[in-house]
């Protein structure tokens, strides 16, 4: 089988970078793509994955992201026209969205985010199958309009994928001039090119700023670290503060540099969610809430204080109490273990998804109709087809009552 992943961040390459290995383990072709963007393109690079880059971000303007998502989803159509997957796997990229849809492809999405409101309304309505986090309700996703059908779910949260594929106990702290004396601080600054994110004033980075101005003062004896998205966030960082922190120009070792800190303070969601299941102190500055936070707060291993005052207060609090790190790490140790392998769960639905149908009388229909008989004709894998029926449970042990239709030809039955 054929299967195209789209990656579109760092956080894509390390969660896809296991289901690449289980799939080309079982013998599929897998075609990598992605898009000139800084750290996706690095992390691709630090992992040694044959990647094809087409395309760009877009940089932070909308007209801009348009343009270049209209440019890229014409050069991913020209790429696979003439031969399409059977697959398409991605964490909702609106380009393998368009494009999966156009050629009638089934396009399988893995998303944890409904809050990047813009981006769900691009792909989840043309997601054959979504895959969650279990946390996530459906209302999150079916507003979207997307049926509940066509939603999995796995029990872990995203940065488990490569965690518990890292061995925590003998792992050497990344070399970027790190005084071994000092207690490390970590800021990671927000997504600011995002869509969900509020425009700021033309000044710029005004509240990363004014947060990074009080961890100066406040914490002179200390590492700090500041952990950049983009390149210009890196030269406007290191034009304010440069010689009071440490700005990193290379892609970091995140779990790493996270096991030789001391608190994290983090402005976006992935490596918020990655500290905190690894039991680092950890503040969410973030403006907004999402699921991932919620869940992580309500747990004890994420704290999110209102202002800079919280910030502070509570970055003083961690620092002086070494029994709280030790209560964290203790914490989030018991709820990693119990989550789930991501990339089984993945695998499983996206060997099981049907090839797309439009309906009845659909003017789609006809213009497919000789891509979909070659499939039928030669595809050497017949996917299976997941569905769901009703029935009665009638007895202790387990009999249930139900319409022969709703069982009639099927493998397996859960």
């Amino acid at each position: 089988m054929r299967v195209w992943i789209d990656l579109l961040t760092p956080k894509q390459v390390l969660f896809f970078e296991p289901v690449i290995d289980i799939l080309k383990e079982r013998g599929d072709e897998v075609i990598i793509t992605s898009r000139r963007y800084r750290e996706a393109e690095l992390m691709a690079r630090k992992r040694e994955l044959n990647v094809e880059f087409i395309g760009e971000h877009g940089g932070k303007l909308l007209a801009d992201k348009l343009h270049a998502s209209v440019e890229r989803t014409n050069l991913l159509t020209e790429k696979f026209r003439s031969n399409a997957p059977d697959i398409a796997l991605n964490f909702s990229s609106p380009e393998a969205a368009r494009v999966a849809f156009g050629l009638g492809v089934s396009n399988v999405c893995v998303n944890d985010s409904p809050h990047a409101t813009a981006t769900c309304r691009l792909t989840v309505p043309l997601t054959d199958m979504l895959i969650t986090p279990w946390i996530i309700p459906d209302a999150a996703w079916t507003q979207y309009g997307i049926e509940k059908t066509k939603i999995a779910r796995y029990k872990a949260l995203d940065p488990f994928m490569w965690i518990k594929r890292r061995d925590l106990v003998n792992i050497q702290s990344p070399d970027i001039g790190l005084d071994n004396k000092k207690a490390t601080i970590i800021v990671r600054l927000e997504e600011s090119f995002a869509a969900y994110i509020p425009a700021q004033s033309d000044v710029g980075y005004t509240v990363e700023f004014a947060l990074l101005k009080r961890l100066v003062e406040e914490f002179r004896n200390y590492n700090i670290v500041v952990l950049c998205r983009y390149s210009e966030q890196i030269d406007t960082v290191l034009e304010n503060f440069k010689g009071r922190i440490i700005v990193p120009r290379d892609l970091v070792d995140g779990v790493a540099l996270l096991l030789s800190s001391h608190l994290f303070i983090g402005m976006g969601g992935t490596m918020t969610a990655e500290a905190a299941l690894l039991g680092i102190p950890s503040i969410s500055f973030f403006r907004g809430s999402y699921f991932i936070e919620r869940y992580l707060i309500s747990k004890g291993l994420l704290t999110k204080p209102r202002d800079i005052e919280g910030v502070m207060r509570v970055s003083k609090n961690f620092l002086r109490n070494e029994r709280i790190s030790k209560e964290m790490v203790a914490r989030a140790s018991k709820i990693r273990s119990g989550m789930e392998d991501p990339s089984k769960t993945i695998v499983k639905n996206q060997l099981s998804q049907p090839m797309p149908r439009f309906p009845d009388g659909s003017p789609f229909d006809e213009f497919f109709k000789e891509y979909f008989d070659r499939e039928r004709q030669y595809s050497p894998n017949n996917k299976p087809m997941i569905g769901l029926g009703s029935g009665f449970i009638i007895d202790s042990s387990g009999i249930v009552v139900t319409n022969n239709h709703v069982i009639e030809g099927a493998d397996e039955i859960t």
